[in-house]
Parts: structure tokens; C-alpha cells; sequence
């Protein structure tokens, strides 16, 4: 699985995309900087999204929203979330 950096945002808001192992694209946006406590959305293409805030270089769920869009209470996040948001430079997800 590589991170690809899109085409849709600018500098300071850049847009990753990475393909599944199961073939579906997740897309990812940061909101400002992981140093500026600032937010990281990760969206699975046609599907869920989680937000996330960053502190500390880790990155602590804020919430989850199913595919239309709705609040959902989330107890594990699928085992791709962690690796994928190391490989944009933060050490892990908070527990």
C-alpha cells in the first residue's frame, strides 16, 4: 500500500489518496499540520469516514460517520487506519 499525494488542495491542506489491499481508495485530507494539533480526515471511497485531531504526533479519534454521512459509535477501527496514517508521518492512533 503507498500514499499518493492528490491533486484537489493546496499547500497547506494536502489531499493523500492509497488503494486497499480489497481494491477500494481511501482518501485522506490534513487540515493545517500534525505540529498544529490540527485535523485529519480518512474517508474509504463511497463509504465511512473518521475524523481525527492530532496531538502530540498521534492521531486520537474525534468521531466516525457512516456512509451517508451520520454519527456512529466506533470500538475498533479496521487494522488499515493505524499503518496508513504512520505512513503520513504520525507515530500511531491513540488506544
Amino acid at each position: 500500500m503507498s500514499v499518493r499525494i492528490g491533486d484537489r488542495s493546496g499547500p497547506d491542506e494536502p489531499r493523500l489518496k492509497t488503494e486497499l489491499e480489497d481494491g477500494r481508495e481511501v482518501e485522506i485530507e490534513i487540515t493545517g499540520s500534525p505540529q498544529n494539533k490540527r485535523r485529519i480526515d480518512v474517508e474509504v471511497d463511497g463509504g465511512r469516514r473518521w475524523v481525527f485531531a492530532v496531538q502530540e504526533n498521534v492521531a486520537v479519534l474525534v468521531m466516525a460517520l457512516n456512509e451517508i454521512g451520520s454519527r456512529i459509535d466506533v470500538d475498533v477501527l479496521p487494522t488499515w487506519i493505524e499503518p496508513t496514517l504512520q505512513r503520513i508521518g504520525l507515530e500511531g492512533v491513540e488506544a
